[in-house]
Formats: structure tokens, C-alpha cells, sequence
């Protein structure tokens, strides 16, 4: 974006008025919700006992606890073996949330998509943290509320809320052992009835093995607030992220044989830049009604090593706007109305050029049928158009589609501390743009739109110092795209029928007012039940998942001391083997073992400790290129790809 945009929010945000007004009267920024309120799940925030959709809430406490410096090492901690990365800082982490695909999550920033338009499904390795003080993470169908892409759910991020009056902020600065180093300067501004905040960040970290360059990363957030009378409230957050990735696995076919050949490239890497900037204003009218509107863009830039000594350039673009109209009766039932428009472009190399069109219209409504029953269906219909032209100037038929999709869910406070829930959704992918345009172009037909129908049971209990959470899901999804090989070395794609993925997990948690502990598990299973046998698990649709993870999560305070430790295990799952040429069993397992520690040094001031995949052995290039360790535990998640070794940080962080 250009430097003008930037001066625009600057000059925005020092010509709002300055009004006092009482804070209980304002509507809030959504970020600023408590921790035990979901503003994701549902159109209007909803208290996270009685929704009936799961999600999940990482508020900035949490988010500074975990030490992440990505949004998939964030997620990484949360979903242990449902997020896979191929090894390494800043390489491709692919989140399968409920054991979904990976092409069936979306992220938001502020309610506006900012997955890559170019990509086939969200990489959680290319998305900073830079300006986030709330992550959720609604599990399951998501369509009603978010449209396409949504089988397995959302990951909605959510900028930094109001500061203080006066200055205030914080400053960091650490090492560590593999290269890293990194810094952070967060100074904010609050005023009568707005704030400005500036998160700026930069790091490094060497990657698994040795390569040229380092892994390295900068990013810029910047967010303006401002109340508008006594019943508004307007933000504006601009974000701008980049990072250089090495990757220096790379593979050949050399003649005569033209078998595959493992091939380590220390200087091979890529790049990408995204920026976002979105707008949102919140109005209420009384205690019965609230107007909601924001609008945005979010651009991305990436560049792939690709075949020979040409990189790959792909660009991405979307606009979205979204308003909501909620009613809210006297006696908590509610009813909401949403329209979603958006359109993305994207460009391929080579030139291909692909956009998209959306317009949707979404209803909603709650009711509390009883004081411990609470019900909540919605409905969209969304139409869909798809046009492509290829760099040499042709093009195909332009794709028009429209989907309707609905859901269900109950929530029954059994007891005050007791409660049970179940929904059934209904979702829906348009078909990604290589398969269609393939098709459209090679004269082989349409594609329809993918489909998938879940059903999702719960029940939470807590008693004393006790919880206990225990779900289950299961997801069938129709009309699915997959590849069909053809005589001559040709190939096309279809839509095939009957891939179910379905799970369970649980959770025992016992906390004090100085400590925690979490014990939690899940087991998971992805078939393609339209081919026989064992064969079911090893489609393209099916592998990749683990049968089963679990762990524990533990914190404590003592004194001036805060302690925090996790450990998981993913165990095995069927994987695609570069050196076997196809599928096959992945028997191993994978511990990962972290820790951290803060220490209060003064009111202001405080050392923090962290420890890092403490369990992982440190690969050497000739690990890689020999293979040595592709069949050993605890040394990848993605077979070949090496997992970072032991990393130990320190640093120093001054809040003012």
C-alpha cells in the first residue's frame, strides 16, 4: 500500500474529537471482550458457556505467555498435531482444525478475510502476531456466518483495543541460541475517548539446518481508535508484515533413470509481504439495537523458488465489507442481519489472473426457549462468480454458482456448573482455481461446489477446583475434487463422495488461585469410504492427520515468579514419502516440550526464560541429504522436513 494510505490514518486519527464521555456507555472494540466472552461465534458477543459452537479464546495474556512469534506457533501450542509445519521457522504450517483439510479454515483480521487468494489454503507460518491482542478459533462448519472455505472453521484475529490514558507500552529485547534475536517497541496513547497504539517487531532465527540466509521477519501494526458520541465507537488498523523463509530442500529427476534425487539448496528461499488495512465502526441505539459495519483489504505479495532460475511470483488482493444489523429483545433472545460482499483477485506466474465475486446474505437468531435452554440457528445465501484469464490472453467460461447453507445448535445449562451442546451445520467450498481453470481449459466440464454436513455433541462440567470438557464431531463431505489420471499421461479432476472425518477429545483441568494444571487428548480418524480397505486412509483427502495426540499444559505464580510449561505427542499417521515415491505409515512420534519462565524484577521490568522444542535432535545437512533421520521419533511432523532443534531465549521487557 502506498505511503498515502498511511498518512491518511495518521491525519484520521489526530482530527476525531476528543469528547469525554462515560465508559459504561460505549460500545467496545471487540478485542476488548473478557476472556470468557466469544465475539466469533456468533453475530453479537455471547458469554462461552452458552453458545453451542466450540471455540476456543487466547486473549493477550495468554498470546505473551505462549512466546510465539507466529501465528502458527501460537496454534501450535493449542491444536498439537492438528497444525503440521514443514520444518522450521516461517515454512508452511497447515492447520487440519477437527481433523478437516487443510483448505476448510479461513483467517480474519477485525471480521475481514485476509487468507491468500493465490494460495490454496491459509499458511499460519506467513501470518505475524504484530498488533493481535485476541485470537478465536471457532471449530467446525462456518459458512453461515463466513461463507466459503469454512468446513473446518475460522481463525479470527483481532487488533489491539483502547489503552490507557496518557503513554504507556512496553519494549522487549532477547536472544538465543540457533541465531535468535528479536525486538519489539509497543508505545500507545489513550485520550478522553480514543487511543493510538504502534506495535513494531523484528527478529531472527537460523533455520533446522545450515543455510545461507536466516529466517527473518519485521511487521508494523498500527491501530487509531476513536468514540463517536456516547453510543460509537470507530477503529482503524493498518498491519504490514514480512518475512524471508529459507528452504533449502529440494528434490530432481536425473536422467537416465529419472529418479527421484533429494537435492540441498542452502541458498534456496522465499519471500512474502502482506498488508492490511481495515475500518470498522460500532453503533448502538438503545440497549436493543447495535449497527456494525467494517470494511477492508488485505494485499499479499509471495515469492517461491520455482523451477529452474526463475522464482515464482504470486499477488493477492481482496476488499470485503460487512454490516450487521442486531436486535436484541428484553427478554435475551436475539436476531441479527448480515450482508457480506467481497471480491479477491489473484495473480499466478506466468501472468494468469483469477478474480472472484461474492455477495451474501446471512440471518441469524437466539432464543432462550427456557432459562437453561438457549437455541441458535442461522442461514446464508451466498452467490459466487469465478473468472480466469491466462497470461497468453485466453480465458475461460466465467463460473457462476450459489449456495444456501444452514445451521443448528443447542445449548442446556443442565446444572449451574454443568451444561451440554450439540449443533448441525451445513458448509460448502467453491472448487479451487487449478482444478476448475484445468478443467474449463482442457475441455473436461464444471466443477461443482464442495459440500459437507457435521454434527457436533459437547459437555463441560466444572466442580471446585474441577472442569472437564469432553467433544465430538463428525464431518461428511460430498461433491469433493480429486485428481483422475487419464491415458497419455494426461489427467483431470472430478468430484467424488464419501470422505468422513470425524474425532473426539476430552480435558481434565485442576486450578487454584496460584496454579494450573491440564491433562487433554484426541482421537481422530479421515476416510475416503469410496475406495476399499486401508485404501481409505490413504487418499489425498485422508492422510496427514495423526490418530491421536494428547498432552499436558501447567502454570503456577510464586511470588514474583510466573511458570509456565506444556508438553505433547503426536502419534502416528499415513504421510506422503519422497523417498518411498508415495504413501505410507508415518510409525513415529512426536514429544514436543517447552517452558517458560518471568520473573518481576520491578513493577516495570522483567527477565523472561523460554525453552523450545526441547525433545527435537538437531538435524545437519547431511542428516537431511542421507536421510538418517526419516524414520526417527520426535525428529518431524512432515516426513523430511526437519523439526527446529532445542531453542533457549532470554529476554528483558520494560512496560511503562
Amino acid at each position: 500500500m502506498k505511503a498515502t494510505r498511511l498518512l491518511f490514518i495518521l491525519a484520521l486519527g489526530a482530527n476525531l474529537s476528543a469528547e469525554t464521555v462515560n465508559p459504561a456507555d460505549r460500545p467496545k472494540p471487540k478485542a476488548d471482550a473478557a476472556a470468557t466472552v466469544t465475539v466469533t461465534a456468533e453475530s453479537a458477543p455471547v458469554d462461552l458457556t452458552k453458545t453451542p459452537n466450540p471455540v476456543k479464546v487466547l486473549d493477550s495474556e495468554a498470546i505473551h505467555r505462549s512466546g510465539a512469534r507466529t501465528l502458527g506457533d501460537l496454534l501450535a501450542q493449542v491444536f498439537p498435531g492438528q497444525i503440521q509445519a514443514y520444518g522450521g521457522a516461517g515454512t508452511t504450517a497447515s492447520l487440519y482444525l477437527g481433523g478437516t483439510r487443510a483448505r476448510d479454515v479461513v483467517v480474519l483480521l477485525d471480521g475481514i478475510r485476509i487468507t491468500d487468494a493465490a494460495g490454496l489454503n491459509a499458511d499460519f507460518g506467513t501470518y505475524g502476531l504484530e498488533g493481535i491482542e485476541r485470537v478465536e478459533i471457532l471449530s467446525g462448519p462456518a459458512s453461515t456466518r463466513f461463507g466459503s472455505d469454512t468446513h473446518g472453521g475460522v481463525v479470527a484475529l483481532y487488533s489491539a483495543g483502547p489503552s490507557t490514558q496518557g503513554l504507556s507500552g512496553q519494549a522487549l529485547l532477547g536472544v538465543g541460541n540457533r541465531g535468535v534475536m528479536q525486538g519489539k517497541l509497543s508505545p500507545a496513547y489513550g485520550w478522553g475517548s480514543g487511543w493510538a497504539r504502534l506495535d513494531l517487531r523484528a527478529g531472527r532465527e537460523d533455520q533446522s539446518t545450515e543455510t545461507t540466509n536466516p529466517f527473518r521477519s519485521t511487521g508494523a501494526a498500527l491501530n487509531l481508535g476513536q468514540q463517536v458520541g456516547s453510543a460509537g465507537v470507530a477503529t482503524l488498523t493498518y498491519r504490514n508484515h514480512f518475512q524471508g523463509t529459507p528452504i533449502p530442500y529440494d528434490g530432481a529427476y536425473p536422467p537416465p533413470d529419472y529418479e527421484f534425487q533429494r537435492v540441498y539448496a542452502p541458498g534456496r528461499e522465499s519471500t512474502l509481504r502482506n498488508e492490511q488495512l481495515i475500518g470498522s465502526y460500532r453503533q448502538s441505539f438503545g440497549d436493543a439495537l447495535l449497527a456494525e459495519f467494517s470494511a477492508g483489504q488485505s494485499l499479499q505479495d509471495r515469492v517461491e523458488p520455482g523451477f529452474g532460475s526463475s522464482p515464482d511470483r504470486y499477488h493477492s488482493q481482496r476488499n470485503q465489507g460487512v454490516a450487521t444489523l442486531t436486535w436484541t429483545s428484553s427478554a435475551g433472545g436475539r436476531f441479527s442481519g448480515m450482508l457480506d460482499a467481497y471480491d479477491e483477485a489473484s495473480t499466478t506466474p506466468g501472468g494468469d489472473h483469477a478474480e472472484g465475486k461474492h455477495l451474501a446474505l446471512g440471518l441469524e437468531g437466539a432464543f432462550i426457549l427456557k432459562e437453561s435452554l438457549r437455541v441458535v440457528a442461522s442461514l446464508r445465501n451466498q452467490q459466487d462468480r469465478i473468472s480466469y484469464r491466462f497470461g497468453d490472453g485466453g480465458a475461460v467460461p466465467e463460473r457462476s454458482s450459489t449456495a444456501t447453507v444452514g445451521k443448528l445448535g443447542v445449548n442446556w445449562s443442565v446444572t449451574p456448573n454443568a451444561r451440554m451442546y450439540a449443533s448441525y451445520g451445513t458448509s460448502y467450498n467453491t472448487p479451487d482455481l487449478f482444478s476448475l481453470t484445468h478443467n474449463l481449459s482442457n475441455g473436461f466440464g464444471d466443477l461443482q461446489n464442495e459440500k459437507s454436513k457435521t454434527i457436533q455433541v459437547g459437555g463441560a462440567v466444572e466442580r471446585g477446583p474441577w472442569s472437564a470438557k469432553l467433544e465430538a464431531s463428525r464431518t461428511r463431505y460430498d461433491a469433493v475434487v480429486f485428481f483422475v489420471p487419464l491415458p497419455g499421461f494426461t489427467y483431470r479432476y472430478d468430484n467424488g463422495t464419501n470422505l468422513r472425518v470425524q474425532g473426539v477429545e476430552g480435558s481434565v483441568a485442576y486450578k487454584t488461585s496460584a496454579w494450573t494444571i491440564e491433562a487433554f487428548a484426541r482421537s481422530q480418524e479421515a476416510r475416503n469410504q469410496s475406495v476399499p480397505g486401508d485404501e481409505q486412509l490413504k487418499t489425498g483427502g485422508a492422510i496427514g492427520r495423526p490418530f491421536f495426540s494428547g498432552g499436558l499444559r501447567s502454570s503456577a505464580t510464586i511470588g514474583g515468579w510466573d511458570l509456565f510449561a506444556r508438553w505433547s505427542w503426536v502419534g502416528s499417521s499415513y504421510q506422503y514419502f519422497d523417498d518411498l515415491g508415495g504413501v505410507s505409515g508415518a510409525h513415529t512420534h512426536f514429544n514436543d516440550l517447552g517452558f517458560g519462565v518471568i520473573r518481576k524484577l520491578s513493577a516495570s521490568l522483567s527477565l523472561e526464560a523460554r525453552g523450545e522444542h526441547l525433545l527435537q535432535p538437531r538435524w545437519t545437512r547431511e542428516d537431511w541429504i542421507t536421510g538418517k533421520r526419516f524414520r526417527e521419533n520426535d525428529a518431524y511432523l512432515i516426513p523430511t522436513f526437519p523439526a527446529p532443534g532445542p531453542t533457549l531465549t532470554v529476554a528483558l521487557r520494560y512496560r511503562y
